[in-house]
Protein backbone atom coordinates (compact mmCIF):
# COMPACT_ATOMS: atom_id res chain seq x y z
CA UNK A 1 0.00 0.00 0.00
CA UNK A 2 1.17 3.40 -1.04
CA UNK A 3 2.01 5.56 1.76
CA UNK A 4 1.05 9.16 2.22
CA UNK A 5 1.68 11.45 5.15
CA UNK A 6 -2.26 11.67 6.18
CA UNK A 7 -2.62 8.16 7.05
CA UNK A 8 0.94 5.84 8.04
CA UNK A 9 1.07 2.42 6.07
CA UNK A 10 0.35 -0.02 8.96
CA UNK A 11 -2.37 -2.94 9.33
CA UNK A 12 -6.04 -2.63 8.90
CA UNK A 13 -6.98 -2.19 12.88
CA UNK A 14 -4.03 0.63 13.23
CA UNK A 15 -5.08 2.48 10.33
CA UNK A 16 -9.13 2.65 11.57
CA UNK A 17 -7.56 3.69 14.74
CA UNK A 18 -5.39 6.64 13.29
CA UNK A 19 -8.55 7.64 10.86
CA UNK A 20 -10.19 8.05 13.97
CA UNK A 21 -7.50 9.83 15.96
CA UNK A 22 -7.33 12.42 13.18
CA UNK A 23 -10.65 13.19 12.60
CA UNK A 24 -11.49 13.64 16.39
CA UNK A 25 -8.62 16.14 15.79
CA UNK A 26 -10.20 17.90 13.07
CA UNK A 27 -13.44 17.87 15.15
CA UNK A 28 -11.49 19.35 18.37
CA UNK A 29 -9.31 21.56 17.02
CA UNK A 30 -12.27 23.24 14.70
CA UNK A 31 -13.89 23.46 18.61
CA UNK A 32 -10.88 25.08 19.96
CA UNK A 33 -10.07 27.75 17.67
CA UNK A 34 -13.77 28.75 17.08
CA UNK A 35 -14.22 29.24 20.92
CA UNK A 36 -11.01 31.27 21.04
CA UNK A 37 -12.82 34.12 18.34
CA UNK A 38 -16.55 33.46 19.78
CA UNK A 39 -15.95 33.46 23.35
CA UNK A 40 -14.68 37.20 23.09
CA UNK A 41 -17.02 37.63 20.61
CA UNK A 42 -20.10 36.72 22.84
CA UNK A 43 -18.92 38.72 25.87
CA UNK A 44 -19.37 41.73 23.78
CA UNK A 45 -21.97 41.57 21.48
CA UNK A 46 -24.30 40.04 24.37
CA UNK A 47 -22.49 41.60 27.61
CA UNK A 48 -21.22 45.19 26.54
CA UNK A 49 -17.95 44.40 27.51
CA UNK A 50 -15.23 46.45 27.78
CA UNK A 51 -11.84 46.00 26.37
CA UNK A 52 -10.12 45.75 29.45
CA UNK A 53 -12.72 42.64 30.76
CA UNK A 54 -12.38 41.28 27.14
CA UNK A 55 -8.54 41.74 27.53
CA UNK A 56 -9.10 39.34 30.73
CA UNK A 57 -11.17 37.08 28.82
CA UNK A 58 -8.89 36.09 26.54
CA UNK A 59 -5.87 36.14 28.83
CA UNK A 60 -8.05 33.35 30.74
CA UNK A 61 -8.56 31.23 27.70
CA UNK A 62 -4.61 30.84 27.07
CA UNK A 63 -3.50 30.59 30.80
CA UNK A 64 -4.07 27.31 31.31
CA UNK A 65 -0.99 26.61 28.75
CA UNK A 66 1.09 29.07 31.50
CA UNK A 67 -0.09 27.56 34.42
CA UNK A 68 -0.57 23.50 33.72
CA UNK A 69 1.18 22.69 31.01
CA UNK A 70 4.21 20.95 32.48
CA UNK A 71 2.29 19.45 35.06
CA UNK A 72 -0.09 17.92 32.82
CA UNK A 73 2.67 16.31 31.00
CA UNK A 74 4.07 14.91 33.97
CA UNK A 75 0.72 13.92 35.41
CA UNK A 76 -0.18 12.27 31.91
CA UNK A 77 2.88 10.29 32.23
CA UNK A 78 1.24 7.72 34.80
CA UNK A 79 -1.87 7.81 32.94
CA UNK A 80 -3.46 5.98 29.90
CA UNK A 81 -4.16 8.58 27.36
CA UNK A 82 -7.28 7.86 25.23
CA UNK A 83 -10.01 8.24 28.23
CA UNK A 84 -8.22 11.93 29.16
CA UNK A 85 -8.76 12.45 25.60
CA UNK A 86 -12.59 11.52 25.85
CA UNK A 87 -13.30 13.15 29.11
CA UNK A 88 -11.68 16.17 28.22
CA UNK A 89 -13.91 16.74 24.63
CA UNK A 90 -16.67 15.88 27.08
CA UNK A 91 -16.08 18.61 29.72
CA UNK A 92 -15.40 21.37 26.98
CA UNK A 93 -18.40 20.52 25.23
CA UNK A 94 -20.22 21.03 28.70
CA UNK A 95 -18.59 24.30 29.44
CA UNK A 96 -19.15 25.87 25.89
CA UNK A 97 -22.37 24.26 26.02
CA UNK A 98 -23.72 25.92 29.28
CA UNK A 99 -22.90 29.37 27.37
CA UNK A 100 -26.42 29.31 25.00
CA UNK A 101 -27.96 27.83 27.75
CA UNK A 102 -27.31 31.04 30.27
CA UNK A 103 -28.53 33.45 27.47
CA UNK A 104 -31.44 31.80 26.71
CA UNK A 105 -32.40 32.03 29.99
CA UNK A 106 -31.28 35.37 30.69
CA UNK A 107 -28.18 34.26 33.27
CA UNK A 108 -25.47 34.49 30.97
CA UNK A 109 -23.04 36.96 32.76
CA UNK A 110 -19.09 37.21 32.82
CA UNK A 111 -17.85 35.60 35.78
CA UNK A 112 -19.37 32.65 33.60
CA UNK A 113 -17.50 33.32 30.62
CA UNK A 114 -14.33 33.77 32.59
CA UNK A 115 -15.17 30.38 34.30
CA UNK A 116 -15.92 28.81 30.51
CA UNK A 117 -12.71 30.05 29.01
CA UNK A 118 -10.78 28.49 32.26
CA UNK A 119 -12.07 25.42 32.34
CA UNK A 120 -11.99 24.60 28.15
CA UNK A 121 -8.27 26.25 28.54
CA UNK A 122 -7.21 23.66 30.98
CA UNK A 123 -9.12 20.98 29.41
CA UNK A 124 -7.76 21.81 26.02
CA UNK A 125 -3.75 21.49 27.81
CA UNK A 126 -4.47 18.47 28.59
CA UNK A 127 -6.07 17.37 25.48
CA UNK A 128 -3.51 18.32 23.17
CA UNK A 129 -0.60 16.95 25.74
CA UNK A 130 -2.90 13.57 25.75
CA UNK A 131 -2.89 13.44 22.31
CA UNK A 132 0.91 13.66 21.02
CA UNK A 133 1.32 11.03 23.60
CA UNK A 134 -1.50 8.58 22.28
CA UNK A 135 0.17 8.72 19.05
CA UNK A 136 2.85 6.09 19.48
CA UNK A 137 0.34 3.57 20.95
CA UNK A 138 -1.04 3.39 17.59
CA UNK A 139 1.83 3.79 15.14
CA UNK A 140 5.30 1.52 15.22
CA UNK A 141 8.49 3.92 15.37
CA UNK A 142 9.11 4.23 11.93
CA UNK A 143 5.43 5.90 11.17
CA UNK A 144 5.72 8.44 13.84
CA UNK A 145 6.83 11.15 11.53
CA UNK A 146 4.24 10.75 9.12
CA UNK A 147 1.50 10.56 11.44
CA UNK A 148 2.80 13.71 13.53
CA UNK A 149 2.98 15.72 10.87
CA UNK A 150 -1.03 14.64 10.14
CA UNK A 151 -1.91 16.00 13.23
CA UNK A 152 -0.06 19.06 12.72
CA UNK A 153 -1.20 19.89 9.35
CA UNK A 154 -4.70 19.67 11.20
CA UNK A 155 -3.37 21.73 13.80
CA UNK A 156 -2.14 24.82 11.80
CA UNK A 157 -5.20 24.14 9.41
CA UNK A 158 -7.58 24.69 12.33
CA UNK A 159 -5.35 27.51 13.26
CA UNK A 160 -5.66 29.45 10.25
CA UNK A 161 -9.25 28.61 9.60
CA UNK A 162 -10.63 28.57 13.33
CA UNK A 163 -10.65 32.88 13.91
CA UNK A 164 -12.62 33.43 10.39
CA UNK A 165 -15.05 30.83 10.90
CA UNK A 166 -15.80 31.86 14.11
CA UNK A 167 -16.68 35.17 13.11
CA UNK A 168 -18.74 33.99 10.47
CA UNK A 169 -20.70 31.90 12.60
CA UNK A 170 -21.12 34.80 14.95
CA UNK A 171 -22.42 36.94 11.90
CA UNK A 172 -24.43 33.70 10.42
CA UNK A 173 -26.14 32.64 14.08
CA UNK A 174 -25.79 35.04 16.78
CA UNK A 175 -22.91 34.95 19.34
CA UNK A 176 -24.33 32.46 21.55
CA UNK A 177 -25.92 30.03 18.78
CA UNK A 178 -22.21 30.19 17.41
CA UNK A 179 -20.86 28.23 20.83
CA UNK A 180 -23.51 25.52 19.82
CA UNK A 181 -20.81 24.71 16.99
CA UNK A 182 -18.25 24.45 19.11
CA UNK A 183 -19.98 21.83 21.61
CA UNK A 184 -20.54 20.42 18.85
CA UNK A 185 -17.47 19.63 17.51
CA UNK A 186 -16.07 18.45 20.60
CA UNK A 187 -18.91 15.82 21.28
CA UNK A 188 -18.09 14.63 17.58
CA UNK A 189 -14.57 14.20 18.99
CA UNK A 190 -15.09 12.44 21.83
CA UNK A 191 -17.75 9.89 20.23
CA UNK A 192 -15.20 9.36 17.21
CA UNK A 193 -11.94 8.68 19.48
CA UNK A 194 -14.42 6.54 21.80
CA UNK A 195 -14.67 4.11 18.68
CA UNK A 196 -10.43 3.29 18.88
CA UNK A 197 -10.08 0.02 20.21
CA UNK A 198 -6.34 -0.20 20.69
CA UNK A 199 -5.06 -1.65 23.76
CA UNK A 200 -3.22 1.04 25.79
CA UNK A 201 -1.35 -0.32 28.80
CA UNK A 202 -0.67 1.96 31.90
CA UNK A 203 2.56 2.86 32.03
CA UNK A 204 4.78 1.56 34.62
CA UNK A 205 5.69 3.37 37.41
CA UNK A 206 9.69 4.51 37.54
CA UNK A 207 11.11 3.68 41.13
CA UNK A 208 12.57 7.16 42.64
CA UNK A 209 10.39 9.13 40.06
CA UNK A 210 8.28 11.89 41.87
CA UNK A 211 5.29 14.33 40.00
CA UNK A 212 7.41 17.18 41.34
CA UNK A 213 10.56 15.50 39.88
CA UNK A 214 9.18 15.37 36.85
CA UNK A 215 7.27 18.70 36.70
CA UNK A 216 11.12 20.22 38.06
CA UNK A 217 12.32 17.96 34.79
CA UNK A 218 10.10 19.24 32.15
Amino acid sequence: MNETPHLPSTGPSARRDFRLLLSGAVAAQAGSQVTLVALPLVAVVELDATPFQVGLLTAAETAAFLLVGLPAGAWLDRMRKLPVLVRADVLRCLAVGSIPVAAALDVLGLLQLYLVALVTGVATVFFDVAHQSFLPVLLPRDRLVAGNGAIETVRSSAQIAGPGLGGGLVQLLGAPLAIVADAFGFLVSAALLSRIRAEERLPAPEPGRSLRADVAEG
